[in-house]
Parts: structure tokens; sequence; C-alpha cells
């Protein structure tokens, strides 16, 4: 059992940085300076002006973290900002958060929205939300099925697969992307509902809904007729 002191802010209270136990920020609570903890919750307005380490952050209302966040295990189904990097082994991401610069994990899983602004690397990624990621989502496995539209500048992985959620009739009836990307890199790529300027990879497939401007594969290609302007075997 920890012997660490436990520390509680609530109300408009400002507290100092340090090393705890479990930390519970409410209201406009507010820590000034690094803060190391086992457990860190979080509702209200609550900041942190300095640098996260935790075992586990669970974030519910409008979260501010001006330094560098390090979490292996982390909920957030509120309002989360992340001015540094973002890094940890499994983020669950239903509520809206915005990360200034890199995100870094294991799993990802975001039914929210999430906005990056350079880069996201994980083992697995699964989107049914939407996604703005200003560089390179970088990944083993990649799922997206959503009735959003997630903007990615590039993705890298071994495995795509780009799904509109079913039961949304109405965005497929009358159009609407689940992803636009400007260049995809893949060993596999199955993908519906997108829109990219060039998709590399060893087997591709691009069925409906989509519109590709190049396609560059080195194994096997299908493409549904009018969805790719031009196809090259490399």
């Amino acid at each position: 059992m920890s012997d660490k002191m436990n520390l509680r802010v609530s109300g408009a209270s400002t507290m100092p940085g340090g090393d705890y136990g479990k930390v519970s920020i409410s209201g406009s609570g507010q820590v000034t300076g690094n803060l190391r903890a086992d457990t860190i919750s979080c509702s209200g307005a609550a900041k942190v002006l300095g640098n996260v380490v935790t075992e586990s952050l669970d974030c519910s209302g409008a979260c501010a973290l001006s330094g560098e966040v390090q979490a292996k295990q982390v909920h957030a189904s509120g309002s989360v900002k992340v001015e540094q990097n973002f890094s940890g082994e499994e983020m669950h991401l239903s509520g809206a958060v915005k990360v200034m610069r890199t995100l870094r994990c294991k799993i990802l899983k975001i039914t929210g929205g999430l906005s990056v602004g350079e880069d996201v690397e994980a083992e697995e990624a699964y989107l049914s939300g939407a996604a703005k990621i200003e560089g390179l989502l970088n990944a083993e496995t990649i799922e997206l099925t959503s009735n959003a539209t997630s903007h990615i500048r590039e993705i890298g992985c071994s495995s795509l697969k780009v799904r509109k959620e079913k039961g949304g009739w109405l965005k497929r009836a009358f159009g609407g992307y689940a992803l636009e990307v400007n260049s995809i890199e893949a060993d596999q790529a199955d993908l519906e509902y997108t829109q990219a300027e060039v998709v590399r990879g060893r087997d591709v497939r691009v069925g409906c809904g989509c519109r590709v401007q190049r396609v560059e594969y080195t194994g096997t290609c299908h493409a549904d007729e009018g969805t790719v302007a031009e196809l090259v075997k490399v």
C-alpha cells in the first residue's frame, strides 16, 4: 500500500506539485509545478501547470495540462488539452482531446474527437469518432469506422481498414468521406469512403465511396469502377 500523501484540489484553490498517491482536482482547481501521482482524476475546469506522470489519468471535465504528460492508462470523457507531448500505453478518448505536439501509445481508441498538432504513433488504433492529425499516423493496425470525417495528413501502417459506421445510411446515400488523407502507405489497405491523393501498398482494395488519384501496388489490387484515376503496378 502506498504511503504517499493524497491530494485533493477543489473549488478555486491552488496547490503545489509534488509526488502523491491519489490526486483529485475538481471545480477550477489548479496545481502549479510538476505532478507525479499513482492516479489522477480531473473534473470541472482543472489545470496543471507542469509535467504530469501517472499510472492512471481520468478526465471528465475541462482539463488543461501545460507540460509533458505520461500516463499508462488514460480515460478522457470531457475536454482535454495537452500543450506538449502526450504518451501512454492505453488511451480511451471519448471526449474532445487536443494535443499540441505528438501522441504516442500502444492502444488508441477514439470514440470522440481528437486533434493532434504533429504525429501519432501507436501499435493499434481504432477510430469510431473523428480525428484531425496534422502529421503522420503510424501504427501496425488501423481500423476506422465512423460517420464523421477524419482528416489525416499521412498514414503509415501494416493494415488499414476504413468503413462508414453501420446504420449511417443517410451519409452513405448522399456522400461524405470517413477519411480524407494526403497519402497512405500500407501492406494491406481495405478502403471505403476514402479520399486520398496517393495509396501505396502490397494488397489494395478501393471500394465504394472512394476517390483516389493514384494507387501504386506490388501484389494485388481491386478498385471499384470510377474510384481510382491512375492505377500502377510497381
